[in-house]
């Protein structure tokens, strides 16, 4: 069944990074159920198996390759814009492989694109755009809205959220000089079935008796769930008159302690705490020594904030609504990690 009432049946639409976890659900969507045509990029092409059997035509193209982006983009009406350095994994700590990711190839698809004739480009961003949330400076250091208007953090030392907001400010700025049409949306912690970072790894983590809590837990974590996420993509696509706009999307806070607890319950096993006073000392003997720690300091705030990130533009602009709650998007994610093997099924 069609989200958009059939808007972009017959149009042609390229998501970049749809061997992703949210691109290649997008892309699925797109082409099964929005009847869209669909052309999807990524580097290895094995990783979306489910995409091309929704009909989706897979190319190689890595976004350094200016000649193989404007071969993809040449006869398209809409870019959605997934593909990213994410850091993490495999992917050592590299600042300019980020900045050639995140905000070069951005740059560079945005130009092709004007070139082409594309009627817009949906380029995905990030809430680690804001950087860490810091209620102190806000003078609201229990709670803070982080808003759109919320000026983006472009020298934090978190190379993914640096990279992130400097080309999420590079979007924007390449779409006006350039006279092409460019929303910027800037999701949350986005979880469900596919989820290699908000799902996986927090069951693994907890799996392994790792700490995912730091003091009691009442941070706020800010999930949304994949298909909601879609939801708000595939209507900032056709709503006409927002160029320019960035959208947060986040489904409603909730504390740390409640979405860990969540995997918890579908691991059959109680996410590990760690006590506050510990957790920054680890952050601070892991910033001056470099001793390559998951926690930072920035990461510790990011953790412990009770920061939220509004939807009202969205909801205002675009008519969104989330529709899956977490309990429901939970639910469909235990599903999926226990045919994958994930959990056992007694779990």
């Amino acid at each position: 069944m069609s989200y958009l009432n059939g808007a972009l049946q017959g149009k042609r639409v390229l998501v970049s990074g749809a061997t992703g976890f949210i691109g290649g659900r997008l892309a699925q969507r797109l082409a099964a159920e929005e009847g869209a045509i669909v052309t999807g990029t990524g580097r290895d092409l094995a990783k979306a198996l489910f995409v091309a059997e929704a009909g989706v035509t897979l190319q190689a193209v890595d976004l350094r390759d200016e000649a193989a982006l404007r071969t993809a983009v040449i006869n398209q009406d809409y870019i959605f814009h997934t593909a990213a350095w994410m850091g993490g994994g495999r992917m050592k700590e590299d600042p300019a492989e980020a900045m050639a990711l995140n905000v070069t190839a951005v740059e560079t698809l945005i130009r092709l694109a004007h070139e082409a004739g594309v009627l817009r480009v949906v380029t995905v961003s990030s809430i680690a755009a804001y950087g860490a949330p810091d209620g102190a400076a806000y003078g609201r250091p229990d709670k803070m809205d982080i808003d759109e208007n919320t000026p983006l953090d472009t020298t934090q030392a978190d190379v993914y959220g640096r990279t992130k907001a400097l080309g999420d400010i590079a979007a924007r700025e390449a779409g006006a000089a350039w006279g092409q049409d460019v929303v910027v949306i800037r999701p949350a912690l986005v979880y469900g079935p596919r989820s290699a970072g908000w799902t996986v790894s927090m069951v693994k983590l907890i799996q392994s008796g790792t700490p995912v809590l730091f003091g009691d837990g009442s941070g706020h974590a800010w999930p949304v769930y994949i298909d909601n996420l879609v939801d708000g993509m595939l209507l900032t696509a056709v709503q006409p008159g927002i160029a320019g706009e960035a959208f947060n999307f986040c489904d409603t806070a909730v504390t740390w302690q409640t979405f860990m607890g969540y995997y918890g319950q579908i691991c059959g096993k109680k996410p590990r705490r760690l006590p506050l006073w510990t957790a920054r000392l680890l952050a601070e003997a892991n910033s001056l020594f470099k001793l390559g720690l998951p926690l930072n300091r920035e990461r510790l705030k990011f953790l412990t904030s009770r920061a939220v990130y509004p939807t009202h533009r969205a909801e205002t602009l675009l008519g969104y609504r989330a529709q899956v709650s977490l309990d429901e998007g939970m639910e469909r994610t235990a599903v999926w990690l226990r045919e994958n093997g994930y959990v056992g099924i007694g779990d």
